[in-house]
């Protein structure tokens, strides 16, 4: 088929190629030493939120932000497995599959939308500038593969119909210049 995937396949692979080696390493940095999430201000801007909202203990605190940072790396594992399927796409000549990439897109946009509201509550303006940008990187990556996803489908429902001779009175074919 193609040999270069579409726009919004490769606006997803840059998203991937943002996320995916950052928030492995944050989380990575705070499942092995817990109480590293408390340097990094987003995240912990984050667990204390939910600490807020769910009366937690001190306990509580801890595990939510182990909870976050498992998480975090959920989704970065996903972002890297939509990374390693479009390079097999590439490699084969064909699409990449929708489910991955869709998942993939999903798990971000859903973890954005959790690191960015506490920080945009907080107002902090060097953490709502992060989750501003990171929010803006994924949004256009949704508009795009939406958009994509709906001029594709509408190309399979309708196709372009060939154009037809243009016959006059005598039933010849004409010419319109």
């Amino acid at each position: 088929m193609r040999r270069i995937p579409r726009l919004g396949f490769l606006n997803l692979a840059l998203v991937s190629l943002y996320f995916a080696p950052i928030w492995a390493r944050e989380a990575l940095r705070i499942l092995l030493l817990p109480y590293r999430a408390f340097e990094d201000r987003s995240h912990a801007v984050v667990a204390i939120w939910l600490r807020e909202v769910f009366d937690l203990t001190l306990e509580g605190l801890m595990r939510i932000s182990g909870a976050l940072a498992g998480l975090k790396l959920v989704i970065a594992a996903g972002l890297l497995a939509y990374l390693i399927e479009l390079a097999r796409a590439v490699t084969v000549g064909r699409e990449p599959d929708p489910v991955t990439s869709h998942g993939a897109l999903a798990l971000a946009a859903i973890g954005v939308g959790i690191w960015s509201v506490p920080p945009l509550l907080l107002a902090n303006p060097a953490l709502i500038r992060l989750s501003a940008t990171q929010l803006m990187l994924v949004a256009g990556a949704v508009v795009v593969v939406t958009v994509e996803g709906h001029i594709e489908d509408a190309k399979t429902r309708n196709p372009v119909p060939a154009v037809s001779p243009i016959l006059d009175a005598a039933g010849l074919e004409t010419k319109i210049a």
